[in-house]
């Protein structure tokens, strides 16, 4: 049987101040809640790690980026390990959990905090996560086509340096079509009135159709 939606966010948020707060030296011990969180969702790691590929390479430019500016392969390395592990964590989290289940757990649980400063906290966090892991599913898609699409140009990813040169050309399509997907999203959610105060707006000109000039 599987963990309630909230012991399940619970213990995420728990391993993700361990991975972040852990020095270093320490950092392969967070592999052993990372391994319980799996266990308790029964989420199986060979889907996890199918999973885990299409991000490898935006995992991989990120910490070549962090090793560029600090000079610090150790360091880098660290965070890739860092972002690894948060990334398995969080997919597992999200493939044995509904997005309407997650985002009820997570509306319910800021809801006395939107009683007490009367914001809307708790809807607006649980619909950044339920489009969060919406676009889960989508850098898999992409990746798949992207990588189609390059291999029919004629690149191969055999051998470590092809292997370079390949996440290269799918790394940068990859980020600029989530990129396009989130602006495509925003402008729909915007277009859709998101956030605005309705009720607020009744008797403007717009919706009464008098002129108040």
């Amino acid at each position: 049987m599987r963990a309630p939606a909230w012991a399940k966010l619970l213990a995420l948020a728990t391993l993700s101040i361990i991975v972040v707060c852990l020095p270093d030296r320490w950092l392969p011990a967070a592999a052993i809640p990372a391994a319980a969180l799996i266990a308790m969702t029964g989420a199986r790691p060979a889907g996890l790690y199918r999973m885990l590929l299409p991000a490898l390479p935006i995992i991989f430019i990120l910490s070549s980026l962090q090793a560029l500016l600090q000079w610090d392969a150790m360091q880098a390395a660290s965070s890739a390990f860092r972002m690894a592990l948060l990334y398995i964590s969080g997919t597992a989290v999200s493939v044995t959990t509904g997005d309407s289940e997650l985002a009820e757990t997570i509306e319910k649980a800021l809801s006395p905090l939107d009683r007490l400063t009367g914001w809307r906290a708790g809807k607006d966090v649980s619909t950044m996560v339920a489009l969060a892991l919406a676009f889960i599913p989508m850098v898999g898609e992409e990746y798949r086509s992207i990588r189609m699409a390059q291999e029919a140009r004629g690149i191969r990813y055999g051998g470590a340096l092809k292997k370079i040169k390949g996440i290269q050309a799918v790394a940068v399509p990859l980020l600029y079509s989530l990129s396009r997907r989130a602006d495509d999203i925003a402008m729909a959610m915007e277009a859709r009135c998101y956030g605005m105060d309705v009720h607020k707006n009744r008797d403007s000109p717009i919706n009464t159709g008098e002129d108040k000039h």
